[in-house]
């Protein structure tokens, strides 16, 4: 299928609103010290990092590929989904799984604008073909196998703390901590996310179309992710005095390598 070129302002018309939000809310989560105050240390600890993360991560990100995704850019349309779907991963635990408060209802603005999004994307460019996209060169099986050894390193570590509990009938150190029901991570992890990056993976290794924007995206989705981690681990050191330091280390390398690959893969994309 042919590709049009022509400006697709839906990007802008999505994210602008999305970036605003996400600025006030975090904002709010960040200044007012108290705002999570039903939450455990833990749980706490884990919103503020992510704010940081989305003031100074997440909402340039958009902000900058929304306008690039707009005008054309292929590179710029990949991060913007990656980190599009990064987002929908942390509204869902925003929404979900932190005590009701006066930034709930935008909290589930920002999940449905970009649930909204992805979908109007999927819509409008999904049926391109991706795979001309790039150059013949392209290291598929490097990546696919990557993607694949990312999705089992998080499922062995997962299930190293949910699986014993279950067996036994006890309950997750991770549950106990943030005083939820259900760790939301393993859940949307277990049933959504690594399911994907394990389908991204294998469509690449098989060079099918699809394969081609998958991987990328959930390359862009699992370092963005990373950096989530960082953020969370280095608030949780401060407000708890505890040592995230060989955490955070090994989350640093990981993201490394995750940018690794993403630069050795995007730079195969043609100029348009």
């Amino acid at each position: 299928m042919r590709e049009r070129t022509e400006r697709q302002n839906y990007f802008l018309y999505f994210t602008l609103p999305i970036v605003l939000l996400i600025l006030i809310c975090s904002g709010i989560g960040i200044l007012k010290p108290d705002f999570y105050k039903r939450e455990t240390a833990d749980w706490l600890a884990q919103c503020v990092g992510q704010d940081f993360s989305n003031v100074f991560f997440i909402a340039p990100i958009l902000l900058i590929t929304s306008f690039l995704s707009a005008k054309g850019g292929r590179i710029a349309k990949i991060i913007w989904a990656g980190t599009m779907i990064t987002n929908i991963y942390s509204y869902v635990l925003y929404s979900f799984d932190v005590h009701f408060n006066e930034l709930f209802h935008f909290y589930c603005i920002i999940l449905g604008l970009s649930v909204y999004s992805l979908l109007v994307f999927g819509a409008k460019q999904f049926r391109l073909d991706f795979k001309a996209w790039f150059e013949q060169k392209v290291p598929v099986k490097t990546v696919g196998v990557f993607l694949l050894v990312i999705a089992a390193a998080f499922y062995f570590l997962w299930l190293s703390q949910s699986l014993p509990a279950a067996v036994t009938g006890g309950v997750p150190a991770s549950v106990v901590s943030g005083a939820l029901p259900t760790n939301p991570v393993h859940a949307l992890d277990y049933s959504f996310f690594l399911p994907l990056i394990v389908i991204a993976g294998v469509l690449l290794i098989r060079k099918k179309r699809l394969g081609y924007f998958l991987a990328p995206m959930m390359l862009v989705f699992t370092l963005i992710t990373s950096v989530n981690i960082i953020s969370l681990t280095l608030v949780t050191m401060v407000k708890s005095g505890a040592n995230g330091l060989p955490l955070a280390g090994v989350f640093t390398v990981f993201s490394l390598v995750c940018l690794f690959f993403m630069v050795v893969y995007l730079r195969k994309i043609k100029k348009v």
